[in-house]
């Protein structure tokens, strides 16, 4: 059995996966659009939405997809990523997301991390850095 974080977006799930790719040098496995359903009667805006995305972040694999409707509920803070990495990686992916995003707790030392911090994304995704080193 695998737990995989599934993340969803109304409607910029491929603009997350290029601030993804830049943050933490993430490399897209599979992609698929709307567009791509056989027999599938959409509105024209979906078509090119992603359906299902797969993106590889270190040692970890995420799913991804643009969601509409009731399943896709706004921003909440309760749940989050949790990024382990050294404090280099830490400071590189914080300022990228943060760059567009909400700083949630800034980078600082702490009992359990040389460099600790929450930066919200421009999606609405939290994510909570520990560095390791």
């Amino acid at each position: 059995m695998k737990l995989r974080p599934y993340l969803t977006y109304q409607g910029s799930c491929e603009a997350a996966i290029d601030l993804y790719k830049k943050a933490f040098n993430a490399e897209l496995l599979t992609i698929s659009r709307f567009e791509d359903l056989q027999n599938a009667e959409l509105p024209d805006f979906m078509q090119r939405q992603i359906l299902q995305a797969t993106l590889r972040i270190g040692e970890t694999v995420i799913r991804m997809c643009d969601c509409f409707g009731e399943l896709n509920d706004p921003e909440s803070e309760r749940l989050s990523i949790a990024v382990e990495c050294s404090t280099a990686e830490v400071e590189h992916a914080f300022a990228v997301l943060a760059e567009y995003g909400r700083v949630g707790i800034p980078l600082q030392k702490t009992g359990f991390s040389p460099c600790h911090g929450v930066v919200f994304d421009q999606f609405g995704v939290m994510w909570n850095f520990i560095a390791s080193e």
